[in-house]
């Protein structure tokens, strides 16, 4: 009996120990499965992954389409009127155009820093604040622009700033000064008021440690190079405000603002005195965006491998244009120049706006402040954690509500992250390439009164003008070619800025093309059907703004949908500069109709004789007109 037992766990023995190889086996199987399959998934990641790197680092590849057209055959409407065919307003011109607008700044070769997102430049507009007063505002570092009512406005805030670095231990304050001539006023106005950036901070309890030496300061002037006006950096107030109206007046028009910039990082970033080490902060103060933007990102770098937050103090960039002029008058000669040319834009990394004129008499909107500073000095204030303060807007151009504009602050971003951004969107490619397309000397609007109908003067006027018309209509159906395609995408664009942008464009280039084809039709018509004068005193006709369009029906749903758009940007961006042009392009009817008028004949001029000894007199005592300076 004692042998069964025995038996029965010998069996049982064995049983479990074919179990256990049967279920390492299986494990080893599961296991062996799960490896293969785990590797896999890491396999098509890391495809996935360079294929997106690749997409993230494909750059923006434009060329500005020429319009000069040589071989251009003008549209003639008179073959229209004879014709049965209906138009179409599709357009078949916009093959050719570019994907992308390229930089205004130059390509930075160097590893681009912001692949490693800043959470607060790309923070979203909608959650900052848009107060604009000290009183109301929540200062956050980094962000952007704020206004201040000019240099007198910008000392207050300068030494809350200083302060609030002085609350983290001693700190060097430099004062980096443009040295051209636009400035000189500016500068001799700010010494004046110097002292009242320190008598602020000195007379704060907050400012105790500046009392004690905790406050030191610099003062650089830039232009083509760069000075330093001290020899050391130092805490009396009026030698600070002597070498600040010492600044030596650079007439090169050349302003290295970000290599000067870097190299006060390198120069006193970390400094130390006595043992004592300092932050320290600059104050950039000009009135241009610099001729070395390429050398902005270097400037980031050096300024945060120093902790030195940059400030500015500045213009307001113009919205979507690069050049704006300003009236100089000479120091030395007391010679007064008018509108001479200054870099003053734009407030985008690229130009992100149509450049198209306006039909009709009236404002043309080419410089509008944008409310924000220019792109690259914009970028260094919120990369390094410091502010843009606008201290000065166009004396004689719009300007907006800065707190209503918060939320279409432009993207102060690297370039890498703009050009990657612009290539996942087919909306903002194609705003991009518009843009770019209509960056060009076109001929303008053409004119709207004409002799009398069948005279050799009407026909000359009338091939010149309609001329003018067909080359600003190829221009816009090229531009119109990438805005339409991204017509889809329109509503999946959370961007305030890039809605406003894409609904104003499309718009506006609508409303452009419809008036160059009732153009076309009225002078057609005029040529078909010559109407007469029902006026004896009569001799000229007038083309008027008329609320019908007769060109087609097509065209007509067209202009619909252009008045839509525009009403649209009106309502939903009413304070911008998007809805101030809406409403300018909105305010005549986009059909003509002919109005007979009078052209007074040209004043026949007046020659006592003596005009032109005078006039040669005048050339040899004045001299030939001096250049005028660059600013």
């Amino acid at each position: 009996m004692s042998s069964v037992p025995s038996r029965m766990r010998a069996w049982a023995a064995d049983r479990m120990a074919e179990l256990l190889d049967a279920r390492s086996k299986y494990l080893a199987t599961a296991y062996g499965v799960s490896l293969a399959v785990h590797l896999a998934i890491l396999g098509v990641l890391t495809v996935a992954g360079v294929l997106m790197g690749r997409e993230v680092a494909r750059t923006i590849e434009a060329g500005v389409v020429d319009t000069a057209l040589p071989e251009f055959d003008r549209l003639d409407a008179t073959e229209l009127l004879e014709t049965d065919l209906e138009a179409t307003l599709e357009p078949v011109l916009a093959k050719s155009a570019p994907r992308f607008s390229p930089r205004i700044v130059e390509d930075i070769a160097e590893p681009d820093p912001e692949l490693e997102i800043d959470p607060l430049s790309m923070a979203p507009s909608l959650l900052l604040p848009a107060s604009t007063t000290l009183s109301t505002r929540i200062q956050l570092r980094g962000d952007g622009a704020e206004h201040v009512e000019g240099v007198e406005g910008a000392v207050d805030r300068l030494a809350l700033e200083i302060l609030r670095s002085l609350d983290k231990g001693r700190t060097l304050v430099v004062w980096v000064f443009d040295a051209s001539a636009s400035l000189q006023a500016e500068r001799d106005r700010l010494a004046e008021h110097i002292g009242r950036v320190y008598e602020n901070v000195l007379g704060r309890p907050e400012g105790a440690s500046a009392r004690e030496g905790g406050l030191l300061t610099m003062v650089v002037a830039f232009g083509s190079g760069r000075k330093a006006m001290l020899d050391e950096p130092t805490g009396d107030t009026p030698a600070i405000a002597s070498a600040i109206r010492s600044v030596p007046l650079d007439e090169s028009g050349e302003e290295t603002t970000f290599q000067t910039v870097a190299e006060v990082a390198r120069r006193w970033g970390g400094y130390s005195n006595d043992g004592d080490s300092y932050r320290t902060m600059a104050i950039v103060v000009t009135d241009e965006v610099g001729d070395d933007e390429s050398a902005l990102e270097g400037a980031i770098a050096s300024s945060r491998k120093a902790d030195m937050p940059v400030f500015v103090l500045g213009s307001s960039a113009l919205f979507g244009r690069v050049e704006g002029y300003m009236d100089y008058t000479d120091p030395k000669t007391g010679r007064f120049y008018r509108r001479l040319p200054v870099r003053q834009g734009p407030e985008s990394a690229a130009l992100e706006q149509i450049k198209l004129p306006f039909w009709y008499d009236g404002p043309q909107y080419n410089e509008l402040d944008s409310g924000f500073g220019p792109f690259g000095l914009s970028r260094l204030a919120g990369a390094t954690g410091g502010i843009y303060f606008v201290t000065r807007m166009g004396d004689d151009r719009p300007t907006f509500d800065p707190g209503g504009m918060g939320e279409y602050r432009p993207d102060w971003i690297g370039a890498g992250q703009y050009r990657a951004a612009a290539a996942r969107s087919p909306l903002r490619s194609a705003v991009l390439a518009a843009a770019q397309i209509t960056q060009q000397n076109l001929p303008g609007q053409p004119s709207l009164v004409f002799p009398a109908a069948g005279t050799p003067e009407f026909k000359e006027a009338m091939e010149r003008n309609q001329t003018i018309a067909a080359r600003v209509m190829y221009t816009v159906d090229e531009a119109l070619g990438p805005i339409q395609a991204a017509e889809g995408h329109r509503d999946r664009e959370m961007s305030r800025r890039w809605q406003a942008h894409y609904d104003l464009i499309r718009a506006r280039l609508l409303a452009v093309k419809i008036r160059c084809y009732e153009f076309d039709w009225a002078c057609a018509q005029m040529k078909v059907n010559p109407l007469t004068f029902s006026n004896e005193k009569s001799n000229a006709w007038r083309l008027e703004p008329d609320g019908e369009i007769h060109y087609s029906p097509a065209a007509r749903r067209a202009g619909e949908e252009a008045r839509e758009l525009l009403e649209r940007v009106i309502t939903d961006h009413r304070g911008t500069p998007w809805a101030l042009l809406a409403q300018r392009e909105l305010r005549d009817p986009f059909g003509f109709r002919w109005v007979e008028t009078f052209v007074p004949p040209p004043a026949p001029r007046r020659d006592d004789g003596n005009a032109a000894a005078r006039r040669k007199a005048e050339a040899r005592r004045d001299g030939p007109d001096p250049s005028p300076p660059k600013l």
